[in-house]
């Protein structure tokens, strides 16, 4: 009878750490309110609470996805223009080619804030699932600087609809 108790509660923690996860994996959150993900091809990490003080713009991009390569430079050149008063995040999610060899072709880990990759998830994609995404690429997510998300949004940006998206979240003018 002890074992059978002593079991049900071991199976009870189980089935509770299982649920808590949510898609974090080897130390790191894929919650959507605080997140931390392995940089992409480098050691360390980036994480939502590091980058406190600024607002932050996350962008996820697949190297299989035509619009998330139609969308990066824009991303790249604005996180280059504005850096200091917004952080870009480039994360890798759904990933089913090369993540970090499509990274290198923008040149993102020179222009933006860092660039990540997600994991957990059923595809190594926790924060992108955390964040409501449900397979469409890319998508980006606005966080206020005090880490408080305010909105995602599904597919890709042109420079101007990005510029636009910036301005009205947080009153930033990117010159044309």
């Amino acid at each position: 009878m002890t074992v059978g108790v002593a079991g049900a509660v071991v199976l009870a923690g189980v089935i509770t750490l299982a649920v808590v996860d949510h898609g974090s994996s080897a130390g790191y959150n894929t919650t959507a309110q605080r997140w931390m993900l392995p940089r992409l091809g480098e050691p360390g990490k980036v994480s939502l609470a590091s980058l406190h003080g600024r607002p932050v713009v996350v962008n996820f991009f697949a190297s299989w996805c035509t619009v998330c390569a139609s969308e990066l430079p824009a991303f790249a050149q604005d996180a280059r223009t504005l850096r200091g008063e917004v952080d870009v995040v480039e994360v890798n999610a759904l990933e089913t080619g090369n993540g970090q060899a499509f990274a290198q072709r923008f040149h993102l880990a020179s222009s933006v804030s860092a660039v990540a990759s997600d994991v957990g998830g059923s595809q190594g994609d926790g924060l992108y699932q955390s964040l409501g995404g449900t397979g469409s690429m890319p998508m980006t997510a606005f966080y206020s600087s005090t880490g408080v998300l305010l909105t995602t949004h599904v597919g890709g940006f042109t420079a101007s609809t990005l510029a636009s998206e910036l301005h009205q979240l947080y009153g930033l003018t990117v010159p044309a």
